[in-house]
């Protein structure tokens, strides 16, 4: 089943350079790039190129659908992908922060 893949440009309005990222609805960050423009960007995350696009069929073997949103934070998919996004990232601090374990061996 193909996954939906948002790109948008996460640096607000009116910035002198635009950040674009791919955020997979699966909560995962896919690819980031810094741009100077919003044309710039569609190109540099791969909406109108190539580029980024060996990211995103690593991620998504089964096949993806690329999506530019140009209102983000009015995006309920998106919002959904970013709670996803957290989730990740506080399972991977839980999974850091777990004691280690020293094996001893004596010969």
């Amino acid at each position: 089943m193909k996954k939906k893949i948002y790109c948008f440009i996460n640096s607000g309005k009116g910035t002198e350079w635009n950040h674009v990222i791919a955020l997979c609805e699966d909560g995962n960050c896919l690819a980031g790039h810094l741009s100077s423009s919003e044309g710039w960007a569609k190109h540099d995350i791969g909406i109108n190129s190539e580029w980024k696009h060996e990211n995103y069929k690593n991620h998504c073997p089964e096949g993806y659908d690329l999506i530019w949103v140009d209102e983000p934070e009015e995006s309920d998919e998106i919002a959904a992908a970013y709670k996803l996004n957290q989730e990740i990232g506080e399972a991977a601090k839980r999974k850091e922060n777990q004691p280690g374990i020293i094996i001893e061996t004596t010969d």
